[in-house]
Parts: C-alpha cells; sequence; structure tokens
C-alpha cells in the first residue's frame, strides 16, 4: 500500500532543542508548529498508523535557498510520528530532495509506502 500526500507552506527545518531562561528543555516554537501541522494532514489521510517497515520519499518544493536536507526530513519524520507509523525507526527506506524555483507554491510532498516484512 501507498499513500501520498501534501503539505502547504513553506517546510521548516528541525532545529536543536534550546534552553530557557530557568533551565528548562524545549523545542523551538516554529518547528513545533510545523510537526503539528504535517500531524494534522497525516490524520486526515491515515486511518491506523503503518506496523512494518516502510518506505518513505520527501520532495521540498522551496522558492529560496533551503537549510539541511537532513533537519527538514527530520521535522516531516518526527510529524508523522505515531500516525503514519508508530516509530520513525520503521523507515528502512528513505528518498527526499529539495527542489529551489521561483514562481512556485512551497510545500513538502510525502509518499510512504509499506513494505514486506522481512524473514
Amino acid at each position: 500500500m501507498k499513500v501520498s500526500f501534501s503539505i502547504p507552506g513553506r517546510p521548516v527545518p528541525k532545529q536543536r532543542p534550546r534552553v530557557g531562561k530557568n533551565g528548562s528543555i524545549y523545542t523551538p516554537k516554529n518547528c513545533k508548529e510545523y510537526e503539528k501541522k504535517v500531524a494534522e494532514v497525516a490524520y486526515t489521510v491515515f486511518r491506523r498508523p503503518y506496523a512494518g517497515p516502510v518506505a518513505l520519499e520527501i520532495n521540498l518544493f522551496l522558492t529560496s535557498r533551503p537549510g539541511d536536507l537532513d533537519n527538514y526530513v527530520k521535522s516531516v519524520s518526527d510529524g508523522l510520528n505515531k500516525i503514519a507509523y508508530l516509530d520513525d525507526r520503521q523507515v528502512v527506506e528513505l528518498k527526499a530532495k529539495v527542489i529551489v524555483q521561483t514562481g512556485i507554491t512551497e510545500r513538502a510532498e510525502v509518499t510512504i509506502k509499506a513494505l514486506p516484512l522481512a524473514l
């Protein structure tokens, strides 16, 4: 089974946790909001998370120079956790790319494919 969907808006790369004034550790607000947006879109597509191995493909469409590709992947992957799959450790194949072009609609296009269990 294969599922594809699009997350509208400019993708947000995962950032390192920050330390607050009181010494508590937190995830930056824009990262949390983007992961929530990914989760909300995924909820409309998945009735229940895949339980086995999956292949994940992410195509990022941006209008200007991007951050590190692996940080974008982490934001999307974390947003899909417990919705598209039970845990991101299930992702055993990964394909990701950035397309930078002026005049396009910024978005992330995601495809998740259930893979057969290895014996």
